[in-house]
């Protein structure tokens, strides 16, 4: 059974300058991060867009990730809905185009009870096999409803096909309790990358940033620095993470794909409104900061 662990990529969605699906720019996008040494890729998400686009769209551009990458890193669709009706037809779907497992964000905008999640939960993860990983997606300043680790335990109990949780609060005490779940066999991926070694350090398995857009091979070498006990370079390594992060906390999807596009490997880095793509001032002050920031790095000249 895959999991989720490492530098999990929560993927932009390519557009062309008219707003539409650019499945071709997903190609060359699935190609470079998987080129880049990712852990796994995770369309459909927040820094995707997700709101935005059309169930038939999140298909199209689920079933293009899944036949580029081909095996060769784990891709679990972000498939949370509207509706559980919703859901349940999109958890299908990525099982049935070969996903490797899926996330699944909470419904949103309208408050619900523990009880009305847990149903949620109980009938959304069992459209598909008990031997399918579901993820759990937490983003409760965003989708309203707060996944608890006491409403999380009860769902992991009655969903043997839950194995983890991405939480994108930066709690450490939340997601340590989340940890605990199911004898500490429970993953869970942390979302700000400002605090990825204190949750190593707390016991997490991966990370689920936009960042991973942009720059895999630091958070990469965290885990890596991290896991040889060498914790001094690991610290060093996160301040420089935590200044690009801060950059990129306002409009992220826009300027990773500005990042993307000046790369080549996005033909455009238009949004889908009411989202809008940066304008010339911020395009110019963010380059210029990742020139100076990050020389090493080659942000120019790359390959559709």
């Amino acid at each position: 059974m895959k999991r989720m662990t490492g530098v999990c990529v929560p993927m932009v969605t390519p557009m062309d300058d008219q707003g539409n699906l650019d499945l071709e720019s997903t190609v060359s996008l699935t190609n470079h991060l998987i080129e880049r040494g990712v852990s796994a890729l995770y369309p459909c998400g927040t820094t995707g867009e997700v709101k935005n686009l059309t169930p038939e769209e999140r298909k199209a551009f689920a079933e293009c990730v899944v036949k580029t990458a081909d095996g060769r890193v784990p891709v679990f669709v972000q498939v949370g809905g509207e509706t559980t009706a919703v859901t349940a037809d999109l958890a299908r779907h990525a099982y049935e185009c070969g996903a490797d497992g899926l996330g699944m964000l909470t419904p949103t905008y309208y408050p619900l009870t523990d009880e009305e999640l847990l149903d949620y939960y109980i009938t959304c993860t069992h459209v598909v096999p008990e031997d399918f990983p579901i993820y759990l997606y937490g983003i409760p300043f965003l989708a309203v409803n707060r996944l608890s680790p006491a409403l999380v335990a009860r769902i992991a109990e009655t969903c043997p096909n839950v194995k983890g949780i991405k939480y994108s609060v930066g709690d450490v005490l939340t997601l340590m309790s989340f940890a605990e779940i199911r004898n500490h066999t429970f993953d869970v991926l942390v979302a700000p990358v400002q605090m990825l070694l204190p949750a190593l350090a707390a016991g997490m398995c991966g990370t689920v940033s936009g960042m991973c857009n942009v720059i895999p091979e630091d958070l990469n070498k965290m885990f890596a620095l991290y896991a040889e006990g060498k914790i001094d370079e690991c610290r060093e390594l996160q301040v420089r993470v935590k200044k690009i992060a801060n950059m990129f906390a306002a409009k992220e999807a826009a300027k990773c794909k500005a990042m993307l596009k000046r790369a080549g490997v996005l033909r455009s880095d238009a949004m889908r409104l009411p989202q809008k793509a940066l304008s010339d001032a911020e395009r110019t002050e963010l380059f210029a900061f990742m020139d100076k920031e990050y020389p090493s790095y080659s942000f120019q000249g790359g390959n559709q």
